[in-house]
């Protein structure tokens, strides 16, 4: 029998938007400069085609962002290209299913984000799923089992691995040691990793955030893919990027200009603008969300919700006061009675170990919070 999962969309639309915990999205006004600039330049006619790779100039911000960030070395230049900008990280996710991935399989961790599944899919592919223990940690001979099981078998042989860190759900930060034992399994089994970054300015514990291409012979077979939606609160403007070896992309790139033809050219010329501008942005960023995520999770926690220690702070990944265990009735109930919507961990997972959880997106602005959680305080 087929699992039911959540429709994360559908439940935005049933709550209010002062109770709305559910979409994955930042709900914070836009950066002032940012605004201004791209004002500018749709008043200035600035609204034509523009080349499949992207702008010139915010491409050479973003070998600078990478640069600082990512710990690699990338070029704007080189030819073929290392860098492009995409339709949003999703524009990335799907020139890489429809260049590499058809009649394929990839591997995902789960929980999961349902869109590295849906995009797989429908573009022709499989995806397999790794189920993390409680703690939502793994064994490494255990992947490399699963893996070497799935790469050997006729139809749907497995083609890469994606790694989410931070992840979507869990806010899951991958350590120094798991991003190097999936890349001695993608290296001993020939795989191709796709790695989602989108969360890395949202880290805030113990563990830094890594990017797997930075690790020794990675960079050679990982395609990474970000998005400035979420930390430049702008996912309407459809922006993001991927960056590998130019003979990785390459492919990726001539899909994407199939697929979309270019990203949006004025919003692209006006982040170009200001993306490296400002030392203090991501530090900044990064303060204010621990900040929500610091006092939001007090909150909870007095609720009787058991808050996953993460180590980033975009979402909060959590198990439902004791006494429930359908995140999907307890969710109903918070909708009807409070106003107040979450997403329940059934719709990131295949198994029932998730479903007395749930994922909440504190990207909101503190007043809207602050509402939600005393409206929570009422009924729990």
């Amino acid at each position: 029998m087929t699992k039911i999962r959540p429709d994360i969309r559908a439940i935005t639309r049933l709550v209010p938007k002062s109770g709305n915990l559910v979409q994955g999205q930042s709900e914070l006004p836009i950066d002032p400069r940012l605004a201004k600039e791209a004002a500018e330049i749709i008043a200035a006619s600035q609204n034509h085609y523009g080349p499949s790779e992207g702008d010139a100039s915010l491409r050479k911000a973003i070998e600078a962002k990478v640069k600082k960030y990512n710990n690699v070395d990338v070029s704007a230049d080189t030819t073929p290209f290392e860098l492009m900008v995409t339709n949003g990280g999703t524009g990335a996710l799907i020139g890489i299913a429809q260049s590499y991935l058809r009649d394929k399989a990839a591997l995902v961790f789960e929980p999961y984000y349902p869109y590295h599944r849906r995009i797989l899919e429908d573009f022709g592919a499989k995806t397999e799923t790794f189920e993390l223990d409680e703690n939502l940690k793994f064994e490494k001979d255990e992947l490399l089992a699963l893996c070497k099981t799935l790469k050997d078998r006729k139809e749907f042989a497995l083609r890469a691995i994606i790694v989410c860190s931070p992840a979507n759900p869990s806010g899951k930060v991958m350590t120094t040691d798991e991003l190097q034992a999936i890349a001695d399994v993608a290296k001993e089994l020939d795989l191709l990793v796709i790695s989602d970054e989108v969360y890395e300015h949202y880290v805030t514990g113990e563990n830094p955030h890594i990017s797997i291409a930075s690790l020794p012979e990675m960079f050679e077979r990982t395609i990474t893919v970000n998005s400035f939606s979420k930390s430049w609160n702008i996912s309407g403007w459809r922006l993001g990027y991927a960056f590998g070896k130019g003979e990785l992309l390459a492919p990726v790139n001539a899909a994407a200009n199939v697929i979309y033809v270019c990203p949006a050219t004025p919003l692209q010329a006006a982040l170009g603008k200001v993306l490296m501008v400002d030392p203090g942005y991501y530090p900044r960023l990064r303060e204010k969300f621990d900040a929500k995520r610091r006092e939001f999770a007090a909150g909870l926690t007095d609720l009787g919700f058991q808050i996953y220690d993460s180590g980033s702070a975009f979402y909060l990944w959590a198990r439902i006061p004791e006494g429930n265990s359908d995140a999907i009735a307890f969710n109903e109930m918070l909708m009807r009675d409070a106003g107040v919507g979450m997403t329940p961990g059934s719709a990131f997972a295949d198994s029932d170990r998730w479903d007395p959880y749930v994922r909440i997106c504190i990207a909101r602005e503190d007043d809207i919070l602050a509402g939600a959680m005393e409206k929570l305080r009422s009924i729990l």
